[in-house]
């Protein structure tokens, strides 16, 4: 961990213009320098100093003055007229107006009695809306789901009954709950745009009857936005277009606009959106982040009732999600988010390593073979651990512990919590989920290597062999630091999973960021949960790249053999390019063999950002990376999935390769008992959009207009409904499959007891 920043080291001669930095920009700068992992400056309990002068976020862990705040305002001097890139100012807004509300949320901020930091800090919490405060939390160890959540599974299945025979044409006495298939909906990242998708694939899910017979729904980065919506019915109600229709209304106005500005002075949002914040840097172990900023700002758009008179604080609790959840009206959701692990002792021998590093390639080449085994065994110390946070519990299957939703943010020791505080908010939750800009550089690199690519062959290949030989050293920086949260496995040496990182422990805090960096499509938490069918709504800017390989790794380490396997997932290989060997068995968009797939999804799995940004236009390029010589991919026109492709996996050893559901009568549908994965890519729908380019909204929009937002919603609806036909197919056989196989063993069962019972004749 880095040193904080002290109260004085800023040069006894700066000015107090530059000492009063925007707290936005200086919050920037120092997340964005090395030493600055902890932003906010750790005191104790009974010296809270006053400060003239304020370090990024830490201006939300000391008190200032009215009479300080005041003055320390009007030395800023203001440009005019307002200008900034991508930032529409109101023409006839004066800079006065400007002011006025930045000193009247700096003013909120401060520390000082009467404030809106003292109303929410120090007040006691009201139990009406946090009955969580009366309550103590303690760790649960093990593997196992959660008794909540298997009460939702016997809820969920009753209501799924009638709305299953409904789906299958069949009356209701046939459908035994037992045999029902479980589905799960996931949703990729890829901002805005993967929001709309979702809520778009959700809505006409819903009308088609197929969400009624949904028992999960997942999500990562904005699928998770999307999942907020729904669940926490800011938009008036718990339906997907009430949903959809929120969202569309709410982003046409981007998060670095004035009227978030009013809502973060203005009660009763400045309240509701700022108890977040405000609450996790309080404290003697308060912190506060960038992302944290960035899921204040980001929820001012998506969790605010348009009417402002329905507003809930109970909206931004994911303990409260289980409105909806416990009697099974709604699928279970689960968002997702994860830590990036590195063993102390490695990463600072690898840091001592770079440190020694000479810029030229030859000799850092050379001076690499002397440490190539810290290089081999990095992969082992370096990892990903996924967390799920789902209305019941939040936790890591890896590690096996699990504390409830309500506790996340409280301080732990030993499996129990160590005070009663409100739950944390979802404003910050938020912020995690979609925080992308955590990544490493390793990340940032594979996603502007599409840009790379138009440089000098000779420059590009260059720059990639620095980055291949400094691959472990890259994947450990993280310009935008992960949000930090108090550590609920604090105390547990020695009774968490084998396999634990040892040290995690020890450790104060967990850093959360986007779970794109891992995984861009939820797969993982469905692994423990024994699905049957996955329905993948992918809308990430590597859509074609699939996240399959990634996927399958995840699945062997658990030992999985039902996942759908092997390297015929569809990787836009083309079988009859010149220099490839055409192979009979395979279909033309699949990979011709196991090493053309790996190489292209190779890259794919540390792909977390999408390859897109704003200045690279409209549309995207989809490039395919490099395999070998005589396993070159096309990537000048890659061949197009349809709307939606199913493959299902299989246990049975003779099964040694996945198949897709086109390829199988009925008879052989019925003899795999594998998961079944539907994958729907967002894609242009000429019918039903026509000109529309889903992908001309990039990941990194922070405004979508009315239009553009139907048309993504509109595109959407149609790939799901033409995914039906298949997907009830998909269904019937599983249903079929697993009706037959609960009468063999009934059968079986029966016929034991018969045994049984003539012997005892005997």
């Amino acid at each position: 961990m880095y040193s904080s920043l002290g109260e004085n080291e800023a040069p006894a001669d700066i000015d107090s213009e530059r000492a009063f930095l925007s707290p936005l920009t200086t919050a920037f700068v120092a997340e964005s320098m090395p030493g600055s992992a902890d932003l906010a400056v750790t005191q104790s309990e009974n010296n809270a100093t006053p400060k003239d002068d304020w370090h990024g976020l830490s201006f939300l862990r000391f008190p200032a003055s009215v009479q300080a705040i005041s003055s320390s305002l009007s030395t800023w001097k203001w440009p005019s007229p307002l200008s900034s890139p991508g930032i529409q100012w109101p023409s006839s807004l004066p800079v006065t107006d400007l002011q006025e509300r930045l000193s009247a949320l700096l003013l909120e901020l401060g520390l000082g009695p009467g404030s809106l930091y003292d109303k929410l800090v120090n007040a006691p919490p009201d139990p009406a809306i946090h009955p969580e405060c009366e309550w103590d939390a303690e760790v649960r160890l093990g593997e196992d789901l959660c008794l909540a959540e298997r009460a939702f599974l016997g809820e969920r299945r009753r209501r799924m009954r009638a709305s299953f025979a409904r789906l299958m044409e069949v009356p209701e006495s046939e459908v035994d709950e037992r045999d029902l298939p479980i589905v799960a909906i996931a949703g990729s990242g890829g901002g805005y745009r993967a929001m709309l998708n979702t809520l778009g694939s959700l809505t006409a899910a819903k009308n088609l009857g197929v969400l009624d017979c949904v028992a999960y729904t997942a999500g990562v980065s904005g699928s998770c936005w999307a999942l907020g919506i729904l669940y926490s019915g800011v938009a008036g109600s718990n339906t997907p277009e009430a949903a959809a229709a929120h969202a569309k209304d709410r982003i046409q106005v981007s998060y670095l606009d004035m009227d978030t500005l009013d809502a973060l002075v203005t009660p009763p949002t400045n309240s509701y959106l700022l108890s977040g914040i405000l609450r996790k840097a309080a404290g003697p172990t308060g912190t506060a982040s960038l992302v944290d900023l960035y899921g204040t700002l980001l929820s001012s758009r998506l969790y605010v009732p348009s009417n402002i008179t329905t507003i809930d604080p109970q909206y931004l609790s994911l303990h409260f999600y289980r409105r909806s959840v416990d009697n099974g009206a709604l699928p279970l959701p689960i968002l997702s988010a994860v830590q990036h692990v590195t063993r102390q002792e490695k990463a600072e021998v690898t840091k001592d390593v770079a440190d020694k590093k000479l810029p030229s390639v030859d000799v850092d080449r050379r001076r690499s073979l002397d440490h190539w085994h810290i290089q081999e065994r990095l992969p082992h110390d370096v990892r990903w651990l996924w967390y799920e946070f789902t209305p019941y519990e939040v936790g890591c299957d890896e590690i096996g512990a699990w504390i409830p939703s309500w506790s996340l943010g409280r301080r732990f020791n030993n499996g129990k919590s160590a005070e009663r505080k409100p739950e944390l908010s979802f404003t910050v939750l938020a912020g995690i989920f979609g925080s992308a800009f955590c990544a490493s550089l390793k990340h940032y690199f594979r996603e502007i290597e599409p840009i790379l690519k138009l440089l000098p062959v000779q420059l590009y290949g260059w720059l990639q062999e620095i980055v291949t030989e400094n691959e472990g050293d890259l994947g450990l920086i993280h310009p935008v630091l992960p949000d930090q949260l108090p550590n609920f496995l604090k105390g547990l040496n020695g009774q968490l999973r084998y396999g634990s990182p040892p040290e995690i422990t020890e450790q104060d805090t967990l850093g959360f960021m986007d779970a794109g960096a891992e995984l861009n499509i939820p797969y993982y938490p469905f692994l423990r949960r024994n699905v049957d069918c996955i329905i993948a709504l992918d809308a990430s800017a590597d859509s074609q790249d699939l996240w399959f390989t990634r996927a399958e790794e995840l699945a062997a380490k658990r030992g999985l053999k039902t996942w759908p396997r092997g390297a015929t997932w569809p990787c836009r290989v083309h079988p009859s390019e010149e220099g490839v060997a055409p192979v009979s068995h395979i279909p033309s968009f699949e990979a011709a063999s196991p090493n053309a797939a790996n190489a292209k999804l190779a890259l794919t799995q540390e792909s977390a950002l999408a390859k897109q940004t704003d200045k690279q236009g409209a549309t995207e390029q989809r490039d395919i990376p490099k395999a070998t010589d005589n396993e070159k991919p096309s990537s000048e026109s890659p061949s197009h999935l349809s709307a939606c492709e199913i493959w299902i996996g299989s246990s049975k050893p003779t099964d040694e390769v996945s198949a897709r559901l086109d390829d199988l009568d009925e008879a052989a549908l019925l003899q795999r008992d594998g998961i079944a994965v539907v994958y729907i890519p967002l894609m242009p729908n000429e019918s039903r959009v026509p000109g529309f380019d889903p992908f001309s909204i990039s990941t990194w929009r922070r405004e979508v207009s009315l239009a553009e937002s139907q048309n993504l919603l509109d595109v959407a609806e149609a790939n799901f409904s033409q995914s039906r036909e298949k997907v009830v197919r998909l269904l019937r056989a599983v249903w079929m499959r697993k009706k037959m196989a609960r009468r063999q063993r009934e059968w079986e069962a029966r016929l034991e007891h018969l045994r049984a019972q003539f012997k005892s004749h005997q």
